[in-house]
């Protein structure tokens, strides 16, 4: 028993082992790519060419919302294509050789003048017209760039525009009497109100035609069509247009001088 009790007593007591907690694996969140809207995702086709310019003119009456560099330049260079067609057609009918022509099949003098008044009414209706959708496309154009068009740049220049038209009738009433002092300063007035008029109508111009939009949503909305790729077709539009309407401009004088 001795013995027993020996053994017992002569046992170590065991340290008892203490479950170790392993840190769990956070595993991250799936991060979700922010998905690009569907104009962006769109290949730059004829197709896609010919919808912005539909587009363009669908949304004469639109004064809200966005537009980029590149939905300006396509509307205003295929209109440009367009009215100097139909110009040059309309041209003949009001020219020399359709009188000659016309002289010459036997027409008679009434259908000669309808097709001159027809020929006249489309060729200014086609001048005219596309300026309500450009002037629209303007105004969500400075929307793209985050500044309200109206209140920043047209309220100024409609402002002086009635300003000026004011100081043009009294030059004109006082023209010919002796408030001599009086007309030399109206017309300082007239000048330099004119001076500030084109300064805001080149800068809202400048600015609407060559200045990029801003990349993200802003208070007008989503931006669309403002990629790297459509920005640098922006570009390549903008030399088309003003390199065919100087062409045009040059063969216009040509014909004129020979």
């Amino acid at each position: 028993m001795a013995k027993e009790t020996v053994k017992k007593t002569s046992k170590k007591p065991v340290a008892k082992k203490t479950a170790v907690k392993t840190p769990k694996k956070v595993i991250p969140a799936k991060v979700e790519k922010a998905v690009a809207p569907a104009a962006e995702n769109e290949i730059i086709s004829p197709f896609i060419i010919l919808k912005l310019w539909f587009e363009g003119w669908k949304n004469t009456f639109k004064l809200h919302g966005r537009s980029s560099r590149f939905e300006l330049w396509i509307f205003m260079l295929i209109n440009s294509i367009l009215t100097i067609g139909v110009q040059l057609k309309c041209s003949y009918y009001m020219s020399s050789r359709f009188l000659r022509a016309a002289n010459a099949e036997g027409m008679s003098l009434s259908t000669i003048e309808n097709y001159i008044t027809v020929a006249e009414t489309i060729f200014y209706l086609i001048i005219l017209l596309p300026l309500f959708p450009l002037g629209s496309l303007l105004i969500r154009r400075m929307h793209d760039l985050g500044h309200l068009a109206w209140h920043n740049y047209l309220e100024p220049m409609f402002m002086g525009m009635v300003v000026l038209w004011v100081l043009f009738l009294s030059l004109t009433y006082i023209a010919n009497t002796d408030y001599v002092y009086t007309a030399l300063l109206l017309n300082v007035c007239f000048i330099t109100i004119l001076y500030a008029v084109g300064f805001y109508g080149f800068k809202f111009l400048i600015m609407t035609f060559f200045y990029r939009g801003e990349l993200t949503k802003n208070r007008y909305g989503e931006a669309q069509y403002n990629t790297d790729e459509h920005e640098e077709w922006a570009l390549n539009l903008s030399c088309f247009y003003f390199l065919f309407i100087f062409t045009i401009g040059l063969l216009y004088l040509v014909f004129a001088l020979i």
